[in-house]
């Protein structure tokens, strides 16, 4: 049985700074929500006085309403944002997702699990919009 990774990787063949306002667009265009970020290799300089290639986390959520209309208990909006990963990587950008969450402990209700999958999938098709799907290991 092989290991699947535990993300999904897109490549931009954009700079960095271009990359985020292309997917931050992106999100907006698919009805996602950015409720945040943060500048990861910024706070590493800060903190460790090391120089790394530019990363940031955005934290994208969908619209208010979304969970219940998809059925799920209203209190799972509490467990998101979602984190996207984007990193520089020479002269182009990587962005990151989380793969489908799966509930092996059966601890959220279908309705709460399916709106989470369509979360990730919203934000796996505006990534898409703007990169392309790495294949490692084929």
């Amino acid at each position: 049985m092989s290991e699947e990774l535990a993300t999904t990787t897109y490549a931009v063949r954009e700079p960095f700074e271009q990359a985020v306002r292309s997917l931050r667009k992106a999100l907006s265009d698919g009805n996602l929500k950015l409720a945040g970020e943060l500048d990861m290799s910024s706070r590493i300089r800060q903190r460790l006085l090391v120089d790394t290639a530019p990363c940031r986390v955005l934290f994208v959520t969908a619209e208010p309403g979304v969970f219940e209309e998809l059925g799920a208990d209203p209190c799972a909006a509490a467990l998101t944002p979602l984190h996207v990963v984007i990193s520089a990587r020479g002269s182009q950008t990587e962005v990151h997702l989380l793969r489908t969450l799966s509930d092996h402990q059966q601890r959220m209700d279908r309705p709460t699990l399916a709106a989470f999958r369509s979360l990730q999938i919203r934000i796996a098709e505006a990534v898409e919009r703007i990169g392309m799907r790495c294949r490692f290991g084929s």
